[in-house]
């Protein structure tokens, strides 16, 4: 099914008007959960106990109540069955598909459906619960089974554009025109990263603010490190970056070694680190494409960048060093033995509920070729076989409305997409990261003008795709094959993987 999405880049001035906003775990790179599981598929980078790391980098500890996604791999195997009722399928009843995780199932039984029942009682809601391995299964049965589910969002393997291809998601802009809806108290091209052909399929329920550098500031001062620029557009560039990893890497390669850099291996922004893209515009423009540009220079020269900080300046930990690093599900940066993370905009939520013993920060990324970094946002989504819409958007007003999306953010941590929230959210940030408002206004502003939206969002088929990636790329970041080398096997397996795709 042809797709054309209107935007997918929140490079927009009115972001920064709009908001207001103008004055690891070691990182895996898969996408397959950014933003929506909480188990992304094997990473080279990765150790074992991090798989949480993305998207939300919370282990199987206390710091499950931290984070709105903390499932990972190892606990979904282990984790219950899918909890709640079957959809009934009835008017006056919304079934509501989501995650297994500490804090939003708190906040969805104890506070979202009370406060929506207490003001809409001729609505039920219907609350279905879900292990992330169990996720997509439950949702593609049940619609399978003629009861899909009212409301829910790409928490699972799959994305968004792969419910769309599947005929599963509703259009909502008849609801909206009906209600008169004002969208513009979204931050702009929030709402637009869902439309497709002019129809709103997905309402922004949370965004991540890019993939910064988040940083520990007490080591930076040790060092005598200048603190990164929060600003964008006058980035550290590249050297200066690997320098700054120099002086906080100690002892590499030992059992108390600690590493100065971990870089996202993310390949959407290693190629744009590089100044190009792994992807073609129709990729963009309509999830579907038949080849890729895996293997262009400009994708070399940023996957080849982040090589470099692990073979040759020796900053950042390989593979085998950061699964020797991973004890008692702490990862590196927690335990300060990682002094810079460039990870996706999650660990805000992470760090701030975690992070006690040490002030962390955040900082524009450094640039090669450019800074463009990977943006992540989530949408709630109704079902094109509701058997009653007018019930689940209703659900779904409230879900994104400010009331509804407070209690959220409040609950969560993570940043809102209303724009009257923004502030008290970015109050909230000033003690753990000890910036100013100002300055968390700058680089988190900054993070969505260079932000692009998740390609696993957006493309259908991205698990195989990512898959295809990653099988390859697993072996050039374990150094057993050069970088382009492996490029040039992974376009050949990603190309084999698109052409199956119909």
């Amino acid at each position: 099914m042809a797709r054309q999405f209107d935007t997918v880049r929140l490079t927009r001035r009115g972001v920064i008007r709009m908001l207001g906003l103008g004055s690891l775990g070691v990182v895996g790179g898969s996408l397959l959960a950014a933003c929506g599981g909480g188990a992304p598929a094997s990473s080279p980078t990765t150790a074992p106990a991090q798989q949480a790391a993305a998207p939300t980098a919370t282990s199987a500890t206390a710091q499950q109540a931290a984070a709105p996604t903390p499932t990972t791999a190892a606990q979904s195997q282990a984790a219950p069955a899918a909890q709640g009722n079957a959809p009934s399928g009835k008017k006056g009843e919304v079934s509501w598909l989501v995650r297994t995780g500490t804090v939003e199932n708190k906040w969805e039984k104890d506070v979202a459906i009370p406060q929506f029942e207490k003001a809409n009682p001729s609505i039920k809601i219907n609350l279905i619960v879900s292990p992330w391995e169990q996720f997509d299964p439950k949702l593609f049965t049940l619609f399978a089974a003629g009861t899909p589910v009212d409301v829910w969002a790409h928490w699972g393997r799959s994305g968004f554009a792969d419910f769309v291809h599947k005929g599963m998601v509703a259009d909502q802009t008849p609801l909206i025109q009906a209600d008169n809806y004002d969208l513009s108290g979204f931050a702009p091209g929030l709402v637009d990263i869902y439309k497709q052909n002019g129809k709103y399929l997905g309402m922004p329920l949370l965004t991540t603010f890019g993939t910064p550098m988040f940083y520990n500031r007490d080591l930076f001062q040790k060092a005598g490190i200048d603190l990164p620029p929060v600003d964008w557009s006058d980035p550290w560039p590249w050297d200066k970056f690997v320098e700054a990893g120099k002086k906080l890497t100690k002892d590499y390669g030992t059992p108390t070694g600690s590493y100065g850099i971990s870089y996202t291996t993310n390949i959407q922004q290693l190629a744009y680190l590089g100044g190009g893209d792994a992807f073609l515009p129709e990729h963009y423009q309509t999830g579907l494409a038949h080849t890729t540009k895996l293997d262009s220079d400009e994708v070399l020269a940023g996957v080849q960048a982040v090589y470099d900080l692990m073979y040759t300046a020796k900053v950042m930990p390989t593979p085998q060093l950061s699964s020797s690093m991973s004890s008692g599900n702490v990862d590196p940066f927690r335990a300060q033995k990682l002094g810079i993370n460039i990870d996706g905009g999650w660990q805000y939520w992470n760090y701030k509920p975690q992070i006690h013993n040490f002030k962390w920060a955040v900082g524009a990324d450094p640039t090669l070729k450019t800074n463009k970094n990977v943006t992540y946002t989530d949408a709630w989504l109704i079902s094109s076989k509701s058997a009653d819409p007018q019930s689940a958007w209703a659900f779904v007003k409230y879900l994104v409305g400010e009331d509804g999306q407070a209690a959220y953010i409040s609950a969560t941590g993570t940043p809102p997409t209303r724009t009257k929230l923004i502030d008290k959210w970015l109050s909230d940030f000033t003690d753990p990261t000890g910036m100013t408002k100002d300055q968390l206004s700058k680089v988190t502003s900054g993070a969505l003008q260079q932000g692009v939206e998740s390609v696993n969002h957006l493309f259908v088929g991205y698990e195989e795709i990512s898959k295809a990636i990653d099988q390859v790329m697993g072996d050039v970041w374990a150094g057993k094959t050069t970088p382009k080398e492996g490029l040039a096997q992974a376009k050949k397996q990603v190309d084999v993987v698109l052409a199956s795709i119909k």
